[in-house]
């Protein structure tokens, strides 16, 4: 008997134990205790940010030759300086000099070049969203433990907020389009179905959103979308691609309630993943969610390529044989039936399981 085939597993949970765990990239100071309550912006712990190193080329900046750049030094190794000091200089009849990029450090100095390390500044970091804490290593990590409804993306722009969601639209097809926009929604985490125009997005920064949520959007607006000051979170993926129905049922039910959207980047090592969090209120029925679930038969799945990606349909057959597809592929495969469309043969490689 075949192996059972372990797909990627998404959550889109009305109700579930959601335990994360907040850490420093350094050690520092946690700033709470076991048992205690915390709110969405409380800073649970704070610590230096990791320094960053540039090398100035001095000599190319003074415009003398690399022996004489001995000559015009200003610091030597280990000085301590502020933002806009100088290191060199001035020099020839335009009277150049290097600065200091930052308040940092003189590292080094060598050949004609400085390498210098930059203050980079205080982390602090904060909840994201009501919790009790139930573990901390008393130095750099701090574990959050709340209930609520729990709702996985696939991109996210790495920045993380909380407030009030609102609908932008009516179906999960919707476009995040300007006229919809109004100061009614000003301060709300909005939410829509599609975004293929950079406008909405540079809108929502007037509102002052506190973020926004989509099915799809068009792969041309990563690069906007990586600079704006609110957490963007895509659920599908790429392209005109609307809410998936789980999903879409899931945060209309929940409108006007507040949520928190944390929309870090995927990580393959440590399965984190862009992410809604709606807390509710602590009940027994709730279970932490399931991190590896089997590919059978009865398994809600969605598909995540073409020609029906965002799709979503119930497992019900696995078949035992490689299909072999009309653009030559020969692959391990299911039977789905996909709302909408019926039983469809995919390959299991474009499957992976809603929970």
């Amino acid at each position: 008997m075949a192996a059972a085939y372990l797909p990627p597993v998404t959550h889109v949970l009305p109700l579930a134990i959601i335990r994360r765990e907040r850490r420093l990239p350094l050690a520092g100071a946690i700033a709470v205790r076991i048992n205690q309550k915390v709110l969405a912006s409380d800073v649970i712990a704070e610590g230096e940010a990791p320094p960053r190193h540039v090398f100035l080329d001095l000599a190319r900046g003074l415009g003398v030759p690399v022996h004489e750049v001995g000559r015009y030094l200003r610091c030597q190794r280990g000085d301590l300086l502020e933002a806009g000091e100088i290191l060199a200089g001035p020099a020839g009849v335009g009277r150049r000099t290097v600065r200091a990029p930052s308040d940092g450090i003189v590292v080094n100095i060598s050949s004609g070049r400085l390498l210098f390390r930059m203050h980079s500044g205080v982390i602090e970091l904060r909840a994201g969203f009501p919790a009790t804490v139930v573990g901390t290593d008393g130095v750099q990590s701090v574990v959050l433990e709340t209930t609520g409804a729990l709702i996985q993306g696939v991109w996210g722009n790495g920045r993380q907020d909380f407030g009030v969601m609102r609908f932008v639209g009516d179906g999960p097809g919707d476009r995040l389009q300007t006229d919809r926009l109004d100061a009614d929604l000003r301060g709300a985490v909005l939410v829509a179905g599609i975004c293929d125009h950079p406008a909405p997005l540079q809108q929502a920064s007037g509102l002052a959103a506190r973020g926004i949520v989509l099915g799809g959007m068009s792969s041309d607006l990563i690069p906007l979308a990586a600079r704006l000051p609110y957490p963007v979170i895509v659920t599908t993926g790429f392209g005109p691609l609307p809410l998936d129905t789980p999903t879409f049922r899931l945060l209309s039910s929940n409108a006007g309630r507040e949520v928190a959207l944390d929309a870090r980047k995927n990580d393959p090592v440590d399965g984190s993943r862009p992410e809604v969090v709606i807390p509710l209120p602590p009940t027994s029925d709730a279970d932490l969610p399931d991190d590896v679930i089997p590919l059978k038969e009865g398994v809600r799945v969605r598909l995540s390529r073409a020609p029906y990606h965002g799709a979503v349909g119930v497992v019900r057959e696995m078949l035992a044989g490689a299909v072999d597809f009309p653009s030559g592929i020969l692959a391990r495969s299911a039977r789905v039936d996909l709302e909408g469309v019926g039983l469809t043969t995919v390959p299991v490689d474009n499957l992976e399981v809603l929970q």
